[in-house]
């Protein structure tokens, strides 16, 4: 059982302890501040009057620290963290949230000093050991990270965090290393898309198109059925995986990859009619240079959904092609469909986030692979 149900605590949402949102504070009003403020004065004067209630120091401090008054909310938690007689768990509580003040206050040593304080007393409690690891993840400390969701028996994040390891191994020059923590983190979540998208990336890179194409055939059955895109959005992307860390591509895609194009195709062509994926096969044959074959891919796509924008502005760009156009209609046409193509594609199902980028863990609210692909432009 949680140490915080003790306090009948509400269940913390994702944002509870992120930074500090200065737009959704501007949201409230003058009147939702004013209210707040109420509130914590009102707090203020009861904690003189009856200093021994401790639901009431906590909740003062919480105010403070939604407020961004960091300070204060941590001088609350210490009036507590020094009582003598103070129960353990109270006192595991209060160092908890001074954890929580601190690295709301990017002072983020001081948060896991109390955090592993708060441990201390009260052992591997889920809110404490979920506040460790986002630090971690935080610092790139992705072994770390790995391990406390490894505790938390979140499969999931835990093998998120193995990739991010790889990753930065493969960038060391670790290789045999970033090949081990890779079969880990697939170990440990056989349908972690992050973790195949790697594989195939490495691959494509060592232009082992044989590996290659069997991976990909046996990623195409593992990673749930909703996030298939992301494996060839990830091989497509020009430089990026997990938004930051660069791909150590080693020279530019060119008449190289186009066996790999082809080896996708074939495997999509083969596997149950999706409309995102044969969008994505005619996206793949375009890149090779079959423009006819591609077009017929587009009108399957458009078969599965007719509203799919993609497909048809794609569709678009192969008819005119095949148009007399003066040169100024021509540029204007080029213009919108060049303003279309920068239209966000991706979204998180959970929150609405629209993004240019693949992203496994919402920016947001913070939802793990909640990414989908904006099929129509309404989404």
């Amino acid at each position: 059982m949680s140490f915080l149900s003790v306090f009948k605590k509400k269940k913390m949402t994702a944002s509870d302890n992120r930074a500090p949102s200065y737009s959704s504070g501007a949201g409230k009003g003058k009147s939702g501040l004013a209210d707040t403020r109420a509130a914590i004065d009102e707090l203020s004067k009861v904690v003189k009057d009856t200093p021994e209630a401790v639901e009431i120091y906590l909740a003062l401090g919480n105010l403070y620290r939604s407020q961004g008054e960091i300070e204060r909310a941590a001088q609350i938690r210490n009036s507590l963290i020094v009582r003598p007689g103070l129960a353990p768990a109270i006192k595991a509580r209060a160092l908890y949230e001074l954890g929580r003040d601190f690295s709301r206050g990017g002072f983020l040593d001081r948060a896991v000093s109390a955090f592993e304080k708060a441990r201390e007393i009260v052992g591997d409690s889920p809110e404490i050991l979920t506040e460790l690891a986002e630090l971690a993840a935080g610092g790139r400390e992705f072994e770390k990270a790995a391990a406390y969701y490894s505790k938390l028996n979140q499969p999931v994040q835990e093998a998120h965090y193995l990739a991010r390891l790889a990753e930065d191994y493969n960038s060391e020059g670790e290789y045999a290393l970033a090949n081990r923590t890779l079969r880990k983190a697939i170990d440990v979540s056989e349908s972690s898309v992050e973790s195949w998208l790697l594989v195939l990336t490495r691959m494509k890179q060592e232009g082992a198109l044989d590996k290659f194409k069997k991976k990909f055939n046996i990623a195409l059955a593992k990673v749930p059925k909703h996030l298939r895109f992301v494996l060839i959005e990830g091989v497509l992307a020009e430089s990026l995986v997990f938004g930051e860390t660069p791909l150590q591509k080693k020279e530019p895609d060119n008449d190289r990859s186009y066996p790999f194009y082809e080896v996708m195709v074939e495997e999509i062509s083969q596997a149950d009619p999706d409309v995102i994926m044969q969008y994505y096969g005619a996206r793949l044959l375009q890149l090779c240079g079959k423009q006819e074959e591609a077009g017929v891919w587009l009108e399957k796509t458009l078969m599965l959904n007719q509203n799919f924008w993609l497909a048809r502005l794609e569709l678009f760009n192969l008819a005119q092609d095949q148009q007399q156009l003066t040169s100024s209609f021509k540029n204007q046409l080029d213009f919108f469909v060049n303003v279309a193509k920068k239209v966000q594609r991706f979204t998180c199902s959970s929150c609405g986030l629209k993004r240019d980028r693949i992203f496994f863990n919402c920016p947001r609210c913070r939802s793990w692979h909640s990414i989908s692909f904006r099929k129509e432009l309404n989404q």
